[in-house]
């Protein structure tokens, strides 16, 4: 038996409350709604994460409360939450409930608070994002953001809201908003930028250059608030490697040599010497770590340049990886096949771990840590707790792919630990594919197949409920326009399951997605020929007096042919007015192909717009 508590019914009523008796296009300051069921009280509360007013399109606060029948809270539950637009037609939560789980294409809600996605940088000009539907068997893109060049660089600040890609080719630094996964701005540097470092306080940047043609000799240092160039200091011939050491202070690392940077300006230190291609800080230790492989050698700097620690390791070694509690610096040197390992705390060598392959790369969990190589599918494990206190390194393998990673071609992480840090994907370029692996386990359990490019770098974003009090869980969310929505909440194996109606002011208007219109540029655009690459042209009608649909930065298209289960996720770019182009699509057949589009800054997904047939015909 459910009862509804006081306010439940009156959300219309408690939103001309709260937004002042100003009508249906006033905004309210916040929505509360409660619902009782199956021995629990759940209190629903959307507010804004800033300013006086909720705003479509304005990142908001989603918060349930449960309490139990005594009046405290319940603990420990697990809820599972959506939003979407509510359209009028006739649904029982239960069949609502059920067609979300389900995940049928195009069957999705706006808004998921249960997810958490995943984002890569691919070798074609794009950031990808996908949703690793079911956990670990299939993917749905998200967005595509085009950058409009390959990426050199990238970093995210701490809350993982905004993220930072360098761009080479067009000399700029491209703010994204990793909520609604759209361009934010462009910020210029000039030269070729690439690597790059964030402030910890996410105050300033510090982007190097890649040292090829064209590239500059100078460290950028920008400010993060207005996006202005404060500062170049010379830095040599690139590359360059900035690493950020806290409370506004950095260091940049080259084959020059190296400097420490501060607010009064740079410090040059040549008595280090150069031929440094990699740089770490260990919050942990407090020191600045330098990778010297030419001369096989690693040097520790305290914060005022003093040299603190000097290591041996092989000639070419490639690169350094902290550990996540900065204690543990692991160093791949894949002319010897092995892996040294310093610990920082005692400032020494522990181990040189013999692996075999090429080692290249590490990415950790919070137990062990992940070695890729540039020979072979082989990963191996490391188990971090054998690693310290004069313990043997506890070895194990796992088969990730078919090949490889490629020398060089990574510029980030290419293992991610999945939310929850119960498993890790790890990235296997050649074949496209990030690999699910479950801890424990003798093989990955799964593969999330990524929709194009080779990935760069990888990370996995957690945007689910947490419970951060006891009984409260939040997450933050965009509604993507005002209106009226439909929130559906149900605790996994509590009984408790209710749809909430929510209004999110802003008035009535038919979304601008759903004003739109996809056509196909020409008749003979509608004919594609199977294995033989060819550009594909789209075109969007809309209102004239809204201009946003005319180059939208993040329009994508996904190619579908059933015959062979076949699909791509394609970055559309814009060539003005509404038209739009990808390139080189390729369907594997013949047959019939179905082309979707998407955007997140239009409120698009693939079942938005009705879809264009294509045929692929032999010639």
């Amino acid at each position: 038996m459910s009862r509804r508590l006081k306010g439940g019914g009156a959300v219309p009523a408690l939103l001309a409350l709260l937004a002042g008796g100003t009508g249906a296009a006033a905004q309210p300051a916040a929505i509360t709604a409660t619902h009782a069921m199956a021995g629990l009280e759940a209190r629903l509360e959307i507010r804004p994460m800033g300013g006086e007013a909720i705003r479509p399109g304005e990142p908001v606060t989603v918060s349930l409360s449960f309490t139990a029948e005594d009046g405290g809270p319940a603990r420990g539950l697990k809820p599972a939450a959506w939003a979407e637009r509510n359209t009028g037609r006739p649904l029982a939560c239960r069949d609502r409930v059920r067609g979300l789980l389900e995940n049928r294409m195009g069957r999705r809600a706006e808004l998921d608070l249960n997810a958490w996605q995943v984002a890569y940088a691919n070798d074609q000009g794009a950031i990808q994002v996908i949703d690793p539907v079911g956990g670990n068997t299939r993917t749905r893109s998200l967005a595509v953001v085009n950058l409009l060049g390959r990426p050199g660089g990238w970093a995210a600040d701490e809350p993982r809201d905004a993220l930072f890609v360098a761009v080479p080719e067009t000399g700029e630094v491209v703010e994204i908003d990793t909520r609604r996964w759209r361009e934010r701005r462009r910020l210029a540097v000039g030269g070729r930028p690439a690597r790059i470092a964030l402030d910890p306080a996410g105050l300033r940047l510090w982007v190097g250059q890649d040292g090829a043609e064209g590239a500059t000799a100078e460290l950028a240092v920008l400010d993060r608030g207005s996006g202005e160039v404060l500062a170049r200091i010379p830095a040599g011939a690139g590359p360059h490697v900035p690493v950020a050491l806290g409370n506004g202070r950095a260091a940049v690392a080259s084959a020059e040599g190296v400097a420490l940077l501060a607010e009064g300006g740079a410090e040059a230190l040549p008595h280090l010497g150069g031929g440094f291609t990699d740089a770490a800080y260990s919050p942990l230790a407090e020191v600045t770590l330098l990778l010297d492989p030419r001369e096989g050698r690693v040097i520790a700097l305290t914060g005022e340049g003093r040299v603190a620690g000097l290591w041996e390791v092989a000639p070419g070694a490639a690169g350094l990886f902290l550990d996540p509690h900065g204690r543990l610096l692991m160093v791949p040197e894949p002319g010897e096949g092995r892996v040294t390992v310093i610990d920082l705390a005692r400032g020494a060598v522990a181990h040189r771990v013999a692996l075999g392959g090429a080692p290249l790369s590490v990415g950790f969990s919070r137990t062990q840590a992940y070695v890729q190589s540039g020979e072979g599918s082989t990963v191996s494990l490391i188990a971090l707790g054998s690693l310290v206190e004069a313990g043997t390194p506890a070895v194990t393998t796992i088969a990730a792919g078919e090949s490889g990673l490629t020398p060089g071609e990574a510029f980030g992480a290419m293992v991610a630990e999945a939310p929850g840090g119960a498993a890790m994907l790890i990235a296997a370029p050649g074949e496209r594919v990030l690999h699910f692996y479950m801890e424990g386990m003798a093989a990955p359990a799964g593969v999330l197949r990524l929709p194009q490019g080779r990935p760069l770098a990888v990370m996995a974003l957690d945007r689910a409920l947490r419970e951060v009090a006891p009984g409260r869980h939040e997450t933050q969310a965009v509604f993507p326009a005002g209106g009226r929505y439909v929130l559906p909440v149900m605790v996994q194996g509590g009984g408790f399951l209710h749809c909430f109606e929510i209004d999110f002011g802003g008035g009535e208007a038919l979304p601008l997605a759903r004003r739109l219109k996809l056509e196909a540029e020409g008749p003979e655009a509608r004919v594609m020929r199977p294995g033989q690459p060819a550009p594909l042209r789209l075109r969007l009608r809309g209102p004239a007096e809204e201009g946003a649909w005319r180059e939208a930065g993040d329009l994508s298209a996904r190619v579908v042919q059933l015959a062979g289960h076949w699909q791509v996720s394609l970055p559309l770019r814009p060539l003005g007015d509404g038209l739009y182009e990808a390139e080189a699509v390729a369907p594997p057949e013949a047959g019939l192909v179905n082309v979707y589009v998407e955007s997140p800054s239009l409120g698009l997904d693939p079942a938005t717009l009705p879809y264009i047939p294509f045929r692929a015909v032999e010639p």
